[in-house]
Order: structure tokens, then C-alpha cells, then sequence
């Protein structure tokens, strides 16, 4: 790896210093003394990739897994019960917010105008796209953000936030279209060469407007039927992304591996915080999955029975604990699930950080046909979605796919559609794009949320709680919200509400979003 890359790769070690949880002491995001006012587009255009997989690639895919319920706080340890619980404060995850208003957008305003000047087309398309991309997280995290006003610290000290469905939402497709319509101009000029200063795709153009393309059809999809005509349209002319938009530049070295590993293993240095929930692991064993493989580590106890050996099955070798509920770890005690009978979650320094992955933009365009009534072409895309999900950890996915087979497409109704289509999308979005499953769930109330409060009869023994339906999610114990009642956006962050009076008074963390389905869903 390049000495660009490794600099640039120990831009998140910084980031991975602030607490998962909270984050205080910062300044207002329009005032960061330590940034630097200079910089080349060799050397931000990477920074910018860094930073933006910095949080997102942590605290997004720690909220994401946690609260899509793939996996839950381990039973001896304590780090997550605040969010587990969603005991969040205004001080909780507030490294969103610092790290792209302070690190991730300055660095791409600064790109923008440097391409502008040089005629540097490729860099500017990228930066564009990237600005695009995170702004759409602040804001589905947050909902109303400073977009109009931000990153302009003279004249603004302290921007407004502007409203999220009629400012920041046409914003975002704005900067999106401007990016497509500038493609035709990052071929040969002045347009310096990209490969290593690109993370995502090596400085290949087409594939950024590819992930364009896809990132805007998820935005019109917000607001489907206000958008179909655009929807329609992009659907027709077809050229969206067809390969992983992911962070890999990863290395086994401290500060250097995938942010979540690097805090959670390596900082902690513990692999016992994060374990299978029985909600997704149900799921997997119930159809015998094999991805169950590539999330999962086998527990201590099926590790010992094959050295002796034995033969086991998918159930005797996974092993999970109720979302949310700690049970005791004491051998003998009742209800009692000891560590070697669960499974920890799988985390490697390599593991990319996506910003889309491939089987993702799939079952986008199948989702959007499903709308729009055009179930050949919806099945066609949710097939193409479950090989390509199957395909990331080397399986195939033709015998789950099949008629009679767990997974066949439903085409006898637009409900059966799109429960078809969005729970695996929730499947994929394991060690994925976790976030964009906690957002799709509130935005379309798939997967449903259960009556039943656990999912299986037993901590122990297994056996589905009666009523439980495979692939709902069920209340996670104890929580400081009510029953069926599930996050929907984080707090007002104190790092802009205590020093910007713009800052709107604080929805509650359960008032869903605009583009979400009320709660209870």
C-alpha cells in the first residue's frame, strides 16, 4: 500500500479516539482551529474517504446492528446497554455530526473549488458525489440539518437548520444531478489521473455516476409516488450500480483496520461485547442459511465437540441471546446462557466499510418495479439481489431461489412483494450497509415488529415463542421507550445545539421521520 494510502488510512485513528457513545468538547461545526486551509486534491480527495468511512463505518454500523437486532450486547460485558436500550441523550453519537461538518465536508468544499480552478473534472465529480452521500446520512440520522448555510463559518457562524423534506432532500438530488450532467467532462483535459487517491473505485468515473444513480433513486424513493415519473425515468435508463461502492483500504495494524474492529476488538480489546441476537439468527437457521458462517463465530462449545470430532449441524454450532435482555451467564443457573453456548459476532480488520453494496442497489430497482406494478421486472431485480448477496461470501444462491424454495419471490400482491424483497434486503444488510436496514424498517415498517416479546420460548432450548413470526423484530427488553415503539433519528446533538440558538428544540428519539411509516409499523 501506498504511504499516501497508510497517512490517509491513520486519518481515522483520530476519530476512533472519541468515545462510541458520546462526544464532548467540540466546537461549534462551523470552527475547527486544527483544519488545515491548504491541502492538494491528491491529498483530501482521500482524507475525505477516510473520514466519511470514519463514524459511519463505526457508530453507523454499531446503531445499524444493534437496532436491525443481526446482533445484541454480549451477557458479561456492558458497553452498549445505553444504546440496546436506546437510552440516548443529546451527548450520544454526537461524532456524526463533528466528524462531517468538521473533517469530512471541509475537505470536499476544499476539493470542489481546487477542481474547479484546475479543471479537474474526475476530482470534482467525486467530491461532489461524496458531499451528496453525506449529507444524505446527516440528515436521514437527524432529519433537519444545517445544508444551505453550512461550512461557511464567515458568513454563517450559526447556520440555520434547514427543513428536510423541502430543502435538504432537493438539495442532495441536486448536487447528485449536477455531478451525472458534469460526467461527459472528466474525460482526458486538464482531468489529472485517479487510481490510489480514490478508495471506492480507483478513480473510474463511470462507476461513481453508476452509485450516483443508485443513491438518487433511493432518495426519490423517500417519496415515491411524488417522484415516480423520475423514478420511472431512471429505471428506463438504466446504468446504476452493479458492484459494491466499499471502503477496503484496510491494514492489521493499529488505527489502520475497519473503524468498528478497531474500536471494538482492538481498543476494547474484548470479543465479548457484541453476540447473535436470536432474531436474526432464527431467521439464518430456520432455512438453513450458509451465510450464517461469514456473521457468526462458531461458539466456544461446537469448537470443542468437531476437535472431538462430532458432526454438527448449523444449530449446534450457532448459538444466540434475546435482543436487549442480558441473561446470566452462571453454568446451571436457569435460563442462564454461559459463553460458551453463544456466539460472538464476526469482526475482521479487513471487513470493508459500504457506502452501497451491490445485492442493495438490486432490490432498490426491485422494489421500485414492485411499486409500479411491474412484477416480472421486480422479480428479475430481487433475484439478481439475493445472488448478489449470496455471491459477497462466496455462495450460490440458486437452490434458495427456486420455486418452493425459502426464498421464491411472492408476486401475488404488492404486500407480498415487498415483504419479500425488503427482508432480504434486511438479510443482506448484515456486516453490510446495517444502517440502510434500520432506515428501509422505519421507512416501510418491513421487517414488521412482533407481539411477541422474545423470539424464542427459551434462552436456552430452541423452539419459537408462540405467535413469533421469522423475520420480525421483537421489543428489546427493557427500553426507555414504549412498547413497539422503535428509534426512528438521533437526538439534536449537543455539539451544535450548545453553541448554535439556530439549533431546533429536540424531537423524541421515537417522532418518526418524513419519509418514515408511523410507529408501531
Amino acid at each position: 500500500m501506498k504511504k499516501k494510502h497508510i497517512l490517509y488510512t491513520g486519518f481515522i485513528a483520530g476519530l476512533l479516539s472519541v468515545s462510541a457513545i458520546s462526544c464532548t468538547g467540540y466546537l461549534d461545526i462551523n470552527h475547527n482551529p486544527n483544519f488545515p486551509t491548504e491541502g492538494t486534491l491528491s491529498t483530501l480527495l482521500p482524507s475525505a474517504g477516510a473520514t466519511t468511512v470514519a463514524q459511519w463505518g463505526l457508530n453507523g454500523q454499531l446503531v445499524g446492528d444493534l437496532w436491525s437486532q443481526y446482533v445484541t450486547q454480549g451477557n458479561s460485558t456492558n458497553q452498549y446497554n445505553t444504546t440496546v436500550n436506546y437510552s440516548l441523550t443529546a451527548a450520544s453519537y454526537n461524532a456524526f455530526w463533528t466528524n462531517a461538518y468538521a473533517n469530512t465536508l471541509p475537505d470536499l468544499k476544499i476539493v470542489l473549488q481546487l477542481a474547479e480552478k484546475q479543471g479537474a473534472w474526475n476530482y470534482w465529480v467525486m467530491a461532489k458525489i461524496l458531499t451528496a452521500y453525506n449529507y444524505h446520512m446527516l440528515t436521514d440520522f437527524y432529519g433537519d440539518i444545517p445544508f444551505t448555510e453550512a461550512i461557511q463559518a464567515v458568513e454563517f457562524p450559526q447556520p440555520k437548520y434547514d427543513d428536510s423534506r423541502t430543502v435538504v432532500y432537493p438539495g442532495i438530488i441536486a448536487l447528485l444531478n449536477e455531478a451525472i450532467a458534469k460526467a461527459g467532462d472528466t474525460k482526458g483535459g486538464s482531468n489529472p489521473p485517479v487510481t490510489t487517491e480514490d478508495y471506492f473505485f480507483n478513480g473510474h468515473i463511470d462507476k461513481w455516476i453508476a452509485f450516483a444513480k443508485s443513491l438518487k433513486l433511493k432518495l426519490l424513493m423517500r417519496d415515491f409516488d411524488a417522484n415516480r415519473p423520475e423514478i420511472t425515468a431512471l429505471l428506463t435508463a438504466g446504468g446504476l450500480l452493479e458492484e459494491d461502492c466499499a471502503f477496503t483500504a484496510f491494514e492489521d495494524a493499529t488505527n489502520k483496520g475497519n473503524p468498528l474492529y478497531e474500536y471494538n476488538i482492538r481498543q476494547l480489546n474484548t470479543r465479548e461485547n457484541i453476540r447473535a441476537c436470536h432474531t436474526f439468527l432464527e431467521f439464518l437457521l430456520a432455512y438453513d442459511d450458509p451465510r450464517i458462517e461469514r456473521i457468526y463465530e462458531l461458539t466456544a462449545e461446537a469448537e470443542a465437540a468437531i476437535d472431538a470430532g462430532k458432526t454438527l449441524t448449523y444449530r449446534d454450532m450457532f448459538g444466540g441471546l434475546p435482543c436487549g435482555a442480558k441473561p446470566s451467564t452462571a453454568e446451571g443457573e436457569n435460563e442462564a446462557v454461559p459463553l460458551a453456548k453463544s456466539s460472538r459476532y464476526k469482526q475482521a480488520y479487513h471487513d470493508p466499510v459500504y457506502l452501497m453494496n451491490a445485492a442493495e442497489a438490486a432490490f432498490q430497482v426491485a422494489e421500485a418495479e414492485a411499486r409500479l406494478n411491474n412484477a416480472g421486472a421486480a422479480q428479475a431485480a430481487y433475484e439478481k439481489g439475493v445472488r448478489k448477496a449470496f455471491a459477497r461470501w462466496g455462495y450460490d444462491a440458486s437452490a434458495f431461489i427456486k420455486d418452493g424454495a425459502p426464498y421464491a419471490f411472492d408476486s401475488s400482491s404488492l404486500d407480498a412483494m415487498l415483504k419479500c424483497i425488503l427482508l432480504q434486503k434486511w438479510v443482506a444488510g448484515a456486516k453490510a450497509n446495517s444502517w440502510d436496514s434500520w432506515m428501509d424498517r422505519n421507512r416501510t415498517g418491513i421487517p414488521g415488529i412482533s407481539d411477541a416479546n422474545t423470539v424464542r420460548v427459551s434462552n436456552v432450548a430452541p423452539g419459537l415463542t408462540p405467535g413469533y413470526e421469522l423475520g420480525t423484530l421483537v421489543d428489546p427488553g427493557t427500553t426507555v421507550l414504549q412498547p413497539r415503539e422503535l428509534p426512528r433519528r438521533m437526538l439534536v446533538p449537543a455539539a451544535s445545539s450548545s453553541y448554535n440558538t439556530n439549533a431546533p428544540d429536540t424531537k423524541p428519539l421515537q417522532e418518526p421521520q418524513w419519509w418514515q411509516v408511523a410507529n408501531g409499523k
